[in-house]
């Protein structure tokens, strides 16, 4: 029965298509009957699908466009300002216009989305479409937007319906198109080599060409600019990973060269008929050993030489000498000057330093040690998997053209300490947390003896620079910030990373620049000081101002709204408006740039916000911990009832709150009380709190802190939790670096009575005599921290001394790390003006 329609509708439309072949080859004679069947039954079949008669559908679709202005715009804007777009470009296509003779567009249903998308761009010649990026969209019920994700044009169709087709990009354009709005709408016309099949309205083939030809050029432009911006872009990437292996390679060129020195110093057996020559490394410490001054000086740099952080060559120099002697000297110790119980001074060379060393060793033919070999240390420029061919060779020129990237060998093209920038990689000893002192090693100070620690045979500890490569294998606190670190590119400060800050709302200044849209936390903060008359304070942010506002910062963030609890034990609280401005996010954010661009940790997290940020599972919530009173009374009230009634009558009183967190039940034994307290209470402190705390871990995930948190919290509890350890007088004593005058001069006695005032204030400080001044203040006045940076500052801060008669205040300057000591003939006065300078100074001197 279901196939007897099916066969008479074959059967009518062979019989219809016989009849009119009849009836046309009655009018001409050069077909035949069955050629003629054959053609009128094959367009039946196309007419006619699957038995139903209906309308061929048509290949086009037709449609009206519209762009929109912005990405932000969730509700179709009123028809006035509709009207006001198609001034400045937008709104309507150019085509669509009583001018143009088309009020729709045209699109093909067997396009691709491609083809789709070339044909919106095109559609608007003024937009850069193909740069900004778009999306498709409709408008539903209340004329909001709804964006569509569909795979087809056809599908399209079906999504959009009677709408129109909204275009929405990724990114503001209606300034861009008003710059541009002296271009009449009425010169453009449909572009003639869309992929879309329009009716060409009579005399318009010129303009038609003319708007080609623009749209050529355009893209031709865009075209260059792309690849201008790719090789920028490679360049800067093989010039970072050639900068890498030429750091490894230099490492690798240290490490053998300190194990060769310990070779042979295991051969060589010390002297017990020389003499005692002392040494004094970079960290403060002193390593002496007896010397035949009649040996070859080779000796004695092995000796030096042979420390875990030693560079490749390193100097050596007596202080009475203006000349210091190099390691690769050769000669005997005599032959040089050093005398027996002589003091030398050792420094070692940055990694740029010892390059350039070689480099003028190999040109003069006198190197005694390998040279930098080009190739083991630059990767060549043109190999193909770094840079794939472009379509445009003159836009793109070769890369390995020497002009781009000159040898290393060539000094005054290209010296190398720009791209080894690592000063610091001998000045951050003294900020390891090992360095500090024990109890048995109280350093003995003789102050005319040139003020020396003496420590027998006392290696020092190994130090690296924080922006190379780091040993995965090495896992402590001190790596994984290395790590971290090295994201930050202290070369690169954009405008949008300056942080206008005012001391008396640091909170409120952070957000306003953290909220800014090309806002970078990869990327050097610039941090400028407003004072109360909205100046800028005279400090150039070359470090010191950073510290201070870091530090500023994390004490806003500590008192901040979103915590609440012990002042060093705190817990997140819920506030709906920081949830709606996402403020637990934000907060989360400067955190991470607090531990990361400053060492700064906050030291008040709680054990169970610091184990819920890790992911660790927590204990249940205690009825102590709940941060309300009243609701923690109440819960207090139905935990200590003895008996149901008492517990029922409790839960009655609190039955407000209860109601609001769903805890509101009457109980029948004391075991349901007990159930219910705890409920309510966990509630309280990790259920109405999911969400802020998911904001607030997703502000950690900053320059990867939370990942490592995750990874290893042990190491962390100490930065986020524990409660910051107070300076001792030592910590300073140790700190700095004194920079003395001439040894035997009338100013270095006046030097070394006012270092014995300073220790002897810092004393004093310790030991609560010279309140409101801390050990914190003072380092604060001279460095912008309150404490030492788990990685150390910069390089080593410097005491120097302020002989003019009138500069009774100390004087610091913070980014340089130099604190500069009056001169005053008592101990009395010394004091009285150290305190006074300090705490009348709550901006930067001289920074």
């Amino acid at each position: 029965m279901s196939e007897r329609p099916e066969g008479e509708g074959v059967f009518n439309r062979l019989f219809n298509a016989a009849a009119r072949a009849r009836q046309e080859l009655a009018a001409r004679n050069d077909t035949t009957l069955l050629a003629t069947t054959r053609r009128l039954f094959h367009r039946q079949v196309h007419r006619v699908r699957g038995g139903s008669v209906g309308r061929r559908e048509k290949p086009t679709w037709q449609v009206k466009l519209f762009l929109l202005p912005g990405p932000d715009n969730g509700v179709l804007p009123p028809t006035k300002e509709l009207e006001e777009l198609d001034k400045l470009g937008l709104g309507k296509p150019v085509h669509e216009s009583l001018e143009a003779g088309c009020t729709n567009s045209k699109i093909v249903l067997n396009w691709s989305l491609s083809d789709l998308n070339n044909f919106i761009c095109q559609s608007y010649p003024r937009i850069s479409l193909n740069l900004v990026g778009f999306e498709l969209a409709r408008t539903g019920k209340g004329r909001k937007i709804q964006k569509l994700q569909v795979s087809s044009v056809k599908e399209l169709k079906t999504a959009v319906g009677k709408s129109r087709l909204y275009i929405v990009p990724r990114a503001f354009v209606l300034q861009v198109a008003s710059t541009s709005s002296a271009i009449s709408m009425n010169s453009f016309s449909p572009l003639s080599n869309a992929p879309v099949q329009h009716e060409t309205v009579p005399g318009a083939e010129s303009t038609q060409a003319q708007v080609a030809n623009q749209a050529l050029r355009e893209w031709r432009r865009i075209r260059a600019q792309q690849d201008q911006e790719y090789n920028t872009s490679l360049l800067a990437d093989q010039e970072k990973e050639w900068r890498k292996l030429a750091y490894e390679a230099c490492e690798d060129r240290r490490q053998k060269a300190i194990e060769a020195r310990r070779q042979r110093m295991s051969a060589c057996e010390e002297p017990s008929n020389g003499v005692v020559i002392k040494f004094k490394y970079p960290d403060g410490c002193i390593n002496m050993r007896k010397f035949i001054l009649s040996e070859p000086i080779q000796i004695l740099f092995d000796f030096v030489g042979q420390d875990d952080i030693a560079s490749e060559i390193f100097v050596v120099q007596d202080p009475t000498s203006s000349k210091s002697i190099e390691s690769s000297s050769t000669g005997s110790i005599v032959d040089h000057g050093i005398k027996a119980s002589s003091t030398l001074y050792v420094l070692w060379l940055s990694n740029q330093d010892v390059l350039e060393n070689l480099s003028h060793q190999q040109n003069d033919g006198a190197s005694t040690q390998p040279s930098v070999s080009e190739s083991s240390l630059q990767p060549p420029l043109s190999e193909p998997s770094l840079q794939p061919p472009l379509s445009e060779p003159s836009l793109q020129p070769p890369l390995s053209e020497p002009s781009l990237q000159p040898p290393l060998s060539e000094p005054s093209l290209q010296p190398p300490l720009t791209l080894l920038s690592q000063p610091q990689e001998i000045l951050t000893l003294y900020d390891e947390p090992s360095l500090q002192l024990s109890p048995v090693q109280e350093p003995i100070i003789i102050l005319d003896e040139q003020d020396e620690t003496v420590s027998q045979n006392q290696p020092p500890v190994s130090t690296h620079y924080p922006g190379g490569p780091v040993d995965e294998d090495e896992i402590d606190l001190q790596t994984i910030l290395k790590k971290m670190v090295s994201r930050v590119d202290e070369g690169f400060c954009p405008i949008s990373n300056q942080i206008n800050v005012c001391r008396s709302n640091v909170l409120l200044c952070s957000l306003r620049a953290f909220k800014r849209r090309f806002f970078n936390p990869e990327a050097k903060l610039d941090v400028v000081f407003v004072d109360e008359a909205d100046s800028a304070e005279g400090a150039v942010d070359d470090g010191g101002p950073t510290r201070e506002y870091l530090r500023l910062l994390m004490k806003a963030v500590h008192q901040s709204n979103i915590f609440e609890g012990h002042e060093r034990n705190r817990q997140l609280s819920l506030d709906t408006q920081a949830l709606q401005t996402k403020l637990y996010m934000w907060v989360g954010k400067m955190i991470a740039v607090c531990v990361i661009h400053g060492g700064v940790g906050p030291h008040f997290f709680s054990q169970r916000l610091f184990h819920q940020i890790c992911g660790i599972p927590t204990p249940q919530a205690t009825v102590d911990e709940v941060g309300d009173h009243t609701f923690r009374e109440q819960l207090l009230k139905i935990q200590e009832a003895t008996t149901v009634r008492e517990a029922n009558s409790a839960i009655v009183e609190a039955a407000d709150s209860l109601s609001i967190i769903g805890a509101l039940r009457h109980v029948s034994s004391l075991e349901e009380k007990d159930t219910l307290v705890q409920s309510a209470a966990d509630f309280f402190i990790n259920g109405r709190l999911a969400t802020a705390l998911d904001q607030f871990a997703e502000g950690l995930k900053t320059l990867g802190l939370l990942e490592e948190l995750r990874k290893n919290p042990a190491l962390f509890y100490n930065m986020f939790v524990t409660e910051e350890l107070p300076l001792q007088a030592k910590d300073l004593c140790t700190l700095f670096q004194v920079d003395f005058s001439v040894q035997g001069s009338n100013r270095r006695d006046r030097e070394n009575m006012t270092i014995c005032f300073w220790r002897d204030w810092l004393i004093d400080i310790e030991e609560g005599e010279c309140s409101p001044v801390t050990i914190e203040k003072v380092l604060e006045f001279a460095s912008g921290a309150s404490t030492v940076p788990p990685l150390g500052f910069p390089h080593r801060p410097q005491i120097q001394f302020l002989h003019e008669g009138n500069r009774i205040f100390p004087e610091a300057n913070t980014c340089a790390l130099v604190l500069s000591l009056p001169l005053h003939s008592s101990y009395e006065a010394f004091k009285q003006y150290m305190m006074e300078g300090i705490l009348q100074a709550p901006t930067f001197g001289r920074a």
